[in-house]
């Protein structure tokens, strides 16, 4: 088994994200099976079948058989319902010619050594039909962080197919004439979290399944300290430290003439299920999922006021705002928001001064 690395881009972030050693395998044509086929179309006419026999054979000794239902002894027909022929050939063959095909002429046709009860020959009759998918697998998958994500496409197809993955309705760059039927992402991301497509194509039309995947990680934490003067001027300021770092600002100088707000934004799958905001050892306020509205502890309602945006179409943050109403040289030191999900809890912290 050959590994192959592919890419991973994801709209709402710069950065591409690879996804390692993603594999694929070859897929198994099917299991084998008792009957020879025969590929045909539709309405196709004139379809001959052979059957060959021994010297001391005599033509009443073949019978030609559709599933259990005779069709003929010799070239002898005996059910035929027009829509067979049987005669011997220029090589003395039993030839049995099915006249058109239709729903009820395909299936497995057998010739049979009657008088020793042996068959010589299975055909089975398939229509060439654009490829099939069998939904096997899960198609919506939650993968954790940091493992392996394995997804299967088995395709049935009487003919050559190929398969192509996609990823963001993008193709992915795979090696040319690898038809894969499973595809492993190793160390999978969260920017992986996607819409992966399998796509097969024969000489007859083409087929796609979709699968819906979902990398589930601790929250993602980052603090942006926004201050407004009297003249409605706001400033950002970033400041991420511990756990998260994305970038580190300069301590924040609090102004009783400017409104300070900090807020703690989150990037987490599952959302979270708790929001806490604290100041050195004291808690200020927080929010939990079942409560529904964050609070803000009796010691610190008329100095702080806490609020929460929640995910929209257009982001998939969720915001725990903490706004300094009244300045003081109280409110100076080390502020820290913490989240937590199912999967664990992560902070980040920014000193006010």
């Amino acid at each position: 088994m050959r590994g192959y690395t592919v890419f991973c881009k994801v709209m709402t972030i710069s950065a591409v994200v690879y996804l390692l050693g993603a594999e694929l395998i070859d897929d198994p044509k099917g299991k084998g099976q008792d009957a020879l086929p025969i590929l045909v179309n539709m309405f196709d006419t004139n379809v001959k079948i052979t059957c060959t026999r021994h010297k001391n054979q005599v033509d009443e000794d073949i019978v030609w058989r559709y599933g259990d239902d005779p069709i003929s002894f010799g070239i002898t027909l005996i059910n035929s319902n027009g829509n067979y022929l049987v005669n011997r050939n220029a090589y003395k063959e039993i030839q049995l010619t099915i006249k058109k095909i239709s729903a009820g002429t395909l299936g497995t046709y057998s010739c049979i050594n009657r008088k020793l009860n042996k068959n010589i020959k299975t055909v089975e009759l398939k229509i060439i039909e654009k490829p099939s998918i069998v939904n096997h697998a899960n198609t919506t998958l939650m993968i954790p962080e940091g493992s392996n994500a394995t997804l299967w496409c088995k395709v049935e197809s009487a003919i050559d197919y190929k398969i192509d993955w996609f990823l963001h309705d993008n193709k992915l760059d795979l090696p040319v004439g690898i038809n894969g039927s499973r595809l492993t992402i190793c160390n999978i991301t969260r920017y992986c979290s996607a819409i992966y497509r399998c796509f097969v194509t024969n000489a007859k039309g083409n087929n796609s399944m979709d699968f819906d995947v979902t990398v589930i990680h601790k929250p993602m934490v980052k603090i942006e300290v926004n201050t407004t003067t009297d003249d409605n001027v706001v400033t950002k300021e970033l400041v991420v430290t511990k756990g998260n770092v994305v970038t580190k600002g300069n301590d924040v100088k609090l102004s009783k003439k400017k409104k300070t707000t900090l807020e703690c934004i989150i990037n987490a799958e599952p959302r979270t299920d708790f929001i806490e905001w604290s100041v050195g050892e004291r808690r200020i306020g927080s929010w939990n999922k079942t409560l529904g509205f964050p609070e803000t502890c009796k010691s610190f309602k008329k100095r702080y006021m806490i609020t929460k945006d929640e995910p929209t179409i257009f982001s998939e943050h969720e915001v725990l705002k903490l706004q300094i109403l009244k300045p003081t040289k109280d409110d100076v030191g080390t502020f820290k928001c913490s989240a937590s999900n199912i999967v664990d809890s992560q902070s980040a912290e920014v000193e006010i001064a």
